[in-house]
């Protein structure tokens, strides 16, 4: 992360631009343009406007300090409450009407002032187990949704800062050192066995500012990627990516598709997004020989709705299954004499 207190780091997860844009650099939230470098569902509403988007938080200024951030409703909760605020989460998941939701649990950040951002401190982890149990919760309300099956969510989690001592603001690696966590149906499932899965040492003060090596900070998973990842997924269906936007200024990037992308060590598999979808399909497929691609789509009945031979050097496909009736569907990819098939639905 930047600045590592909690607003400017929420504002660069939330608007997908470092403070050096979106103005915030303490929690006083002055400076802020967020006119300019609103939160991510202000911009999702510029193109789909009836979208339905909550926040549920339990530290206030999130609430009362943010604007132009395309709320329709926002929660607060008394601070490192935990049962009310996943009560709240579970109440709005309730309504089907409902297309993004961010829940914010304070308790661990609470611990880590009150005793020590340590893991040999016990009420720091009593904490974070303490979250774990309420973020299963909301969980267990998404995943009972009545439309579940045939809606495709894209879970992000991350922290806004790391901590040292008691305390945090500082430029060092454990303060500025976060995680975030995808899951969903186009997630590869992949485990944290200990090593560090992405990490930018950073040098440079102050924070963010300079001594960037930004051929490095592409690779790596950082805040602003969090809103370029979800609005990318909130307007997967429109075919608008949010990267491809310069108007919008973005500083992070979209990882969408390289949580679906395939292991191209595994050569019989093929990933594809979404699914269920309603318009626009993705496939991912190994073509580490960079061979010609060809395709073709069948329908339940067996009958080809459309087919095309591709350029070489590619590894990815994108179907328009506009106006095309509702149903499952099956692709088949020949890539020079490897075969892959995978079945699909349209909404």
């Amino acid at each position: 992360c930047g600045i590592t207190v909690s607003a400017p780091s929420w504002s660069d997860i939330m608007c997908g631009v470092w403070e050096t844009k979106h103005g915030v650099t303490s929690n006083s939230y002055t400076g802020s343009d967020y006119n300019t470098y609103p939160y991510f569902p202000k911009r999702a509403k510029e193109i789909l406007p009836n979208l339905y988007c909550v926040q549920v938080t339990e530290w206030a200024p999130m609430s009362d300090n943010v604007y132009n951030d395309g709320w329709d409703e926002k929660i607060k909760v008394p601070d490192g409450a935990g049962t009310p605020t996943a009560a709240a989460a579970v109440e709005e998941l309730a309504n089907p009407e409902l297309d993004c939701i961010f829940v914010y649990f304070d308790a661990v950040d609470l611990a880590g002032h009150a005793n020590g951002f340590n893991p040999n401190n016990p009420s720091y982890i009593s904490a974070i187990e303490g979250v774990d149990t309420h973020i299963g919760t909301v969980l267990a309300a998404l995943y009972a949704r009545p439309n579940y099956a045939q809606e495709n969510w894209l879970i992000l989690m991350t922290t806004d800062h790391g901590g040292i001592g008691t305390g945090h603001g500082g430029g060092t690696d454990e303060e500025r050192k976060i995680w975030w966590i995808a899951s969903g149906a186009a997630v590869q499932h992949q485990e944290i066995t200990g090593s560090d899965p992405g990490s930018y040492q950073y040098t440079g003060f102050p924070y963010f500012v300079s001594a960037v090596d930004n051929s490095v900070l592409v690779q790596t998973p950082v805040q602003t990627d969090i809103a370029v990842t979800a609005l990318h997924h909130l307007l997967y269906e429109t075919g608008i990516n949010p990267e491809e936007q310069p108007a919008w200024g973005f500083d992070g990037k979209s990882w969408l598709s390289v949580f679906s992308s395939v292991d191209e060590t595994k050569e019989s598999e093929i990933a594809l997004y979404p699914n269920p979808a309603k318009g626009y399909v993705t496939v991912w497929f190994d073509n580490s020989a960079n061979e010609k691609v060809t395709y073709s789509v069948f329908d339940v009945a067996g009958k080809q709705v459309t087919a095309a031979t591709i350029l070489q050097n590619n590894n990815k496909l994108t179907l328009d299954m506009y106006g095309k009736d509702c149903g499952v569907y099956t692709i088949n990819i020949l890539v020079g004499n490897k075969q892959f098939s995978k079945k699909f639905i349209l909404q």
